[in-house]
């Protein structure tokens, strides 16, 4: 009865591969800095609290 031995190699070459994803540094992040959130929602709400732009009057004559 012929044995596998290539089960191991491959079992050690995939526990390194895990074990390689699982200790990857974590990408650099582009965080924002609040008070640009701030200046981006007070903006955000003048916009939308701003009256409309006035229409020419139609002649109902």
């Amino acid at each position: 009865m012929p044995m596998d031995r290539t089960a191991p190699a491959e079992t050690t070459a995939l526990a390194a591969e895990v074990e390689g994803l699982m200790n990857a540094p974590e990408p650099d992040g582009t965080f924002r800095d609040s008070r640009e959130c701030a200046g981006a929602v007070l903006l955000l709400g003048l916009l939308l609290a701003a009256p409309p732009t006035p229409r020419p009057k139609t002649d109902t004559k």
